[in-house]
This record gives structure tokens, C-alpha cells and sequence, in this order.
């Protein structure tokens, strides 16, 4: 909860340093993102019972052809759950498209496509591996200072044998053509 928090507080200041900020929002070409924030694993009873409030990082290649639209291809870890003596690892690989919105200084986003995840599960006297595809999507905000900016982004996953698969998440792009 407290990590939660922390999180919380972070993004809160992020999204008023990117309002405040007189940045050029525009930026095309292709780009590389890392980012670092609360990622959330809910498995129910019927399939391995563990849950919990991570540290997950991604990071993501794309590509911004005009200003309104990017593709994106991203590897999204979401860190080790818990349920007592048992726990469950969970990774995913994506293909996004995302949609700009034309606002001044900022952009703001929304985000869909396709996430490949495997989960690891394991316990005492059971181990096994999950995997499938299925959709995701989310929105964020973000800006840029030449050929760095920041992002604010917030996704959901919807991964068959989980109840939530969730990430918040802050991070930094770089612009190299």
C-alpha cells in the first residue's frame, strides 16, 4: 500500500511538471521508452491464489509516422506475486497502435493491442507455466524536450486466468531518428 502511495505521489507530480511545462508535444520518428512503476497480479482461487503489488518496469521500441498515431512494441514485466508460500512470475511481450489526441504541450493518449504473457507459478509441491494472447489497452500523458520527454501511462491486460493485470507506470522516451 505504502508503494502504492509512493507511486500515487510521483505520478501526481509528473502530471503537473508535464502541464506546466513548455515542452514541444509533436515529436515523430522512432523512438525507445523505459519506464518503472506499480504493477498489480490478481490470480483467483481456482487457479493459483496469489496476488500482489509489484515493482514492474517495461520497455518499449516505436514508432511516430504522424502526429497522431505510433506503433509500439513493448516487453512488460510485472514482478513476483505472493499467496504465503506460494508465487507466481508473469511477463508479456506487446503490439500496441496508439491515438493522439491534438492538444498543445502535452500528449495524451490511448493505447490498444496485443499482449503474449507466460506466468510461472510455483509452490512446495506444484510448479507449472500458463501462457496465451490476449487484449490490452490504456491511456497515458506525456511531453518532450527535444529528443528526450517523459510518460505517464497507465495499462490493463486482460490475461485469461487473472482477475487484474494492471500497470501504472512512469518513464522516459528517447527520439533517435
Amino acid at each position: 500500500m505504502r508503494q502504492m502511495r509512493a507511486v500515487g505521489c510521483l505520478m501526481a507530480a509528473l502530471s503537473a511538471a508535464l502541464l506546466g511545462a513548455a515542452a514541444r508535444a509533436d515529436d515523430t520518428g522512432a523512438y525507445a521508452s523505459a519506464a518503472l512503476g506499480a504493477a498489480q497480479e490478481n490470480f483467483g482461487a481456482s487457479t493459483f491464489d496469489v496476488r500482489g503489488t509489484n515493482t514492474g518496469y517495461k520497455f518499449a521500441l516505436g514508432v511516430r509516422p504522424l502526429s497522431v498515431i505510433a506503433a509500439e512494441a513493448s516487453y512488460i514485466d510485472f514482478g513476483r506475486s505472493y499467496g504465503g508460500i506460494n508465487y507466481a512470475d508473469t511477463y508479456a511481450e506487446g503490439l500496441f497502435a496508439l491515438g493522439f489526441l491534438p492538444v498543445p504541450l502535452v500528449d495524451l493518449y490511448g493505447k490498444v493491442g496485443l499482449a503474449e504473457w507466460r506466468t510461472n507459478a510455483h509452490s512446495p509441491t506444484l510448479s507449472f507455466h500458463r501462457d496465451g494472447a490476449d487484449a490490452a489497452y490504456g491511456v497515458g500523458v506525456g511531453t518532450s524536450f527535444g529528443r528526450f520527454g517523459a510518460r505517464l501511462e497507465y495499462e490493463r491486460y486482460q490475461v485469461s486466468h487473472a482477475s487484474d493485470m494492471a500497470m501504472a507506470s512512469l518513464g522516459v522516451v528517447w527520439f533517435f531518428l
